[in-house]
């Protein structure tokens, strides 16, 4: 049963972090720890009925994405097609007016009917709910009793932090926990070591990502920060979470309320709480993930179980002027469930690792740093060849027969 006292005892540990960079803080749903200023307010959901972000994102307001003079921004990924940019819901679906996110989408996580959406393809910054992609590669690349000593530099990250320290030795799982619950910058670039560098995990990150069957997502940074060309969408983290959500232990951890999490050297150990509003304050909640950056604002993922149905919400580009981003979802999926199952608007593929599909093409990214360009290469060279050669093959042996 979960207790609805919500705390993150690691928040001091973080706290320093999240002050000296601001424009790069986390979302923070812990009752009394401010962890950012909102900058942004509005009164009512930005119209999108004209496709403003069919290709980009909006503009940055910060510093985020600066780069070097006379180099440029990432060239947009193509765009997805003709959609509706504006709210397609099933009839009598009613749109909480608390909900400010320029982008939301409200699906079931096993049958992959959409309920509701608005602007599924419109490009906006994911913040840490992109954090999901690179769970599921270390969930399916990593074992998770191996001990990882953390360096001086995972435990020195941007933006919110588990609280890891140099030299401590955590396993790969209790990095996962920090990862999905408290969301850690530093537990991600610690487990991305782990995967070969940041050159490599973000090859398979964005690997998986085209293999989910995504049009809008590029990850130039695994943690969630903001940079040059960096975007999804809500459609896009439909397809992510419905994947994420079907892994039994993405799914075991983001439903888990709390854990003893282990100190390094001579700071002791100490308890980190689910993050996720939803699932801390709603019986019928089963987790998510929380974002933030000051040019993301607000991203929330929230997902709840009733009676075998399982809905999630996602919200892109939100501000919390009406409620928290987890109360808005909590908005959404209440309505959703007032709606019975069968009807859609549209509906997420089925996550390629339970279908067996083969992978998609891969958009490759490399980490792109302030005056740095993005550097795309051939993606999955090696597949291309060998389908090519077998093609060939086929071709061959085809043609033997009708000679015979």
């Amino acid at each position: 049963m979960k207790s609805h006292l919500h705390r993150i005892t690691a928040a001091s540990v973080s706290a320093s972090l999240l002050l000296a960079h601001p424009a790069t803080a986390q979302e923070s749903e812990t009752p009394g720890v401010q962890t950012t200023i909102e900058s942004t307010t509005r009164e009512q959901a930005p119209n999108t009925d004209d496709c403003p972000n069919a290709l980009v994102p909006p503009e940055p307001t910060t510093t985020s994405e600066a780069l070097a003079p006379g180099m440029s921004s990432p060239a947009p990924l193509p765009p997805a097609g003709d959609t509706q940019c504006g709210v397609s819901a099933i009839p009598g679906f009613v749109v909480p007016n608390e909900v400010l996110a320029s982008a939301w989408i409200v699906a079931d996580l096993d049958s992959g009917e959409i309920i509701a959406q608005k602007d599924p393809h419109g490009r906006y910054r994911p913040a840490s709910i992109i954090k999901a992609l690179l769970a599921l590669v270390v969930i399916h690349e990593l074992d998770p009793a191996k001990p990882v000593t953390v360096s001086h530099e995972s435990a020195s990250q941007d933006g919110s932090a588990v609280g890891i320290g140099e030299g401590g030795v955590y396993t790969v799982e209790q990095l996962l926990e920090g990862l999905l619950l408290a969301s850690g910058n530093d537990a991600a670039h610690a487990l991305a070591q782990e995967l070969g560098g940041d050159e490599a995990t973000l090859r398979k990150v964005n690997d998986l990502a085209a293999q989910l069957g995504t049009t809008d997502t590029r990850v130039v940074t695994y943690s969630g920060l903001d940079a040059p060309g960096m975007s999804s969408s809500a459609h896009d983290l439909g397809l992510i979470y419905r994947a994420a959500f079907a892994d039994p232990t993405f799914a075991r951890i983001v439903g888990t309320e709390s854990v003893d999490f282990p100190g390094y050297e001579d700071h002791e150990g100490y308890e980190v709480w689910n993050d996720n509003g939803l699932f801390m304050n709603d019986p019928d909640g089963i987790g998510g993930k929380t974002g933030f950056t000051d040019d993301a604002h607000h991203t929330f993922v929230g997902a709840m179980d009733r009676g075998g149905r399982r809905l999630v919400a996602i919200l892109l580009d939100t501000t919390i002027d009406s409620g928290r981003a987890w109360e808005q979802a909590q908005r959404l999926l209440h309505e959703a469930y007032t709606h019975p199952a069968g009807t859609n608007v549209g509906t997420l593929a089925q996550p390629a690792a339970a279908t067996g599909t083969a992978a998609a093409p891969s958009t490759e990214a490399t980490p792109v740093r302030a005056g740095a360009q993005e550097n795309r290469g051939i993606p999955l060279l090696g597949v291309g060849i060998t389908a090519v050669v077998i093609l060939l093959l086929l071709a061959a042996a085809a043609l033997m027969l009708r000679r015979r």
